[in-house]
């Protein structure tokens, strides 16, 4: 068993959508641009929220062939923090994502 605490595994993830943020950027501009992506090609997807659910259902999958590895369940807290994000902002949140968005 792991050797961290529940605050531990939550402050992990943290840090870890932290790096992600800083090397990729806000993670709604991701999603945006993955959704209309996926859009181009034919995929129908509600919004992009569901694009971080895709992310979840990956996370998952690798999780049955690789039960031992932490990063999954690290980047499934945090994919999990994004939805709730996501499914919990209002469209003016999103305004300034469309906008900045490139595609």
């Amino acid at each position: 068993m792991s050797e961290r605490s529940l605050s531990d595994w939550l402050s992990d993830a943290g840090n870890t959508l932290e790096d992600r943020g800083m090397e990729y950027g806000d993670p709604r501009h991701n999603l945006l641009r993955i959704y209309k992506i996926a859009r181009l090609l034919g995929i129908q997807l509600r919004d992009p929220a569901d694009v971080a659910l895709l992310f979840i259902a990956t996370k998952l999958s690798r999780m049955v062939e690789s039960p031992e590895r932490e990063d999954s369940y690290l980047d499934m807290l945090g994919y999990s923090a994004i939805l709730g994000f996501c499914r919990f902002s209002t469209p003016e949140d999103w305004d300034d994502v469309e906008s900045d968005s490139q595609l």
